[in-house]
């Protein structure tokens, strides 16, 4: 009886020791893994960069009601007698007619008898300075007159840093047909002085009524300027050449 107790007593302790090496192997590659890594917290949203995604994008003011029925008005009275001298302008230039037209309708309204208080002159107002300069024999000619100011349209945009691209450098060069390069480019020191970029036109255009602020256009080479002026123009020219684009697409042939 004693031995069978005794065999019992060794089966006990080789089951506990069984046991127990069990419990040690599925412990070790735990062990040897270490510490589940905890679960990484989510990224904290940031609230201004929320904020930016969520705002929109800014919307285009649109033309006054007077002036914009003015305006379809004169696309079907004025414009076709001035499209072919806008094309042959656009041939000639680079540019699209349709822009071409819309300042033009900015500067004159289509008119080409128009003469402006400071002596400009014809569909797209030029100087008398600017006549002499472009080689303009009949400035109320509207072939003339239209291709003349296209060509200074693109003199002005070859002046702008090749570096900035379409289309900020061709609305730079918008402003500058309006405001002289002169002021354009203290407009762009000006944005620079902010920390704002002068290659980007919504920054410039921020930052061109701040010519006709003492405290900054004594900053710079040229002076004052009615910058604010200038920036309603390149915005008004685009509000036009957007109107045409939709109202006259390529396909459209034009009026004899």
């Amino acid at each position: 009886m004693q031995r069978a107790k005794g065999r019992k007593n060794l089966w006990n302790r080789r089951a506990f020791v069984a046991l127990g090496a069990a419990a040690l192997s599925a412990a070790l590659p735990a062990a040897i893994a270490g510490p589940a890594p905890a679960p990484s917290p989510k990224p904290k949203a940031d609230p201004a960069k929320a904020a930016t995604a969520a705002k929109p994008a800014p919307q285009r003011a649109r033309l006054p009601k007077r002036l914009a029925n003015d305006f379809h008005s004169h696309i079907e009275s004025r414009l076709p007698h001035l499209r072919s001298s806008f094309e042959a302008a656009g041939r000639d230039t680079g540019f699209n007619w349709r822009m071409l037209a819309a300042l033009g309708y900015q500067e004159s309204r289509w008119r080409p008898a128009a003469v402006s208080p400071r002596g400009a002159q014809g569909v797209m107002m030029l100087m008398p300075l600017t006549v002499t300069k472009m080689g303009v024999k009949d400035v109320f000619s509207p072939d003339e007159n239209i291709m003349a100011g296209s060509r200074y349209l693109l003199l002005m945009k070859e002046r702008i840093p090749k570096r900035i691209r379409d289309p900020d450098r061709t609305l730079l060069a918008m402003a500058a047909y309006n405001i002289g390069i002169g002021h354009l480019e203290d407009a762009r020191i000006i944005t620079q002085m902010r920390k704002k970029n002068p290659d980007r036109w919504a920054d410039v255009r921020a930052n061109l009524p701040r010519l006709a602020d003492p405290h900054w256009h004594t900053r710079v080479k040229r002076g004052y300027a009615n910058g604010r002026e200038t920036a309603q123009f390149v915005e008004r020219v685009s509000q036009f050449a957007a109107i045409l684009e939709a109202k006259i697409p390529n396909s459209v042939v034009a009026r004899d």
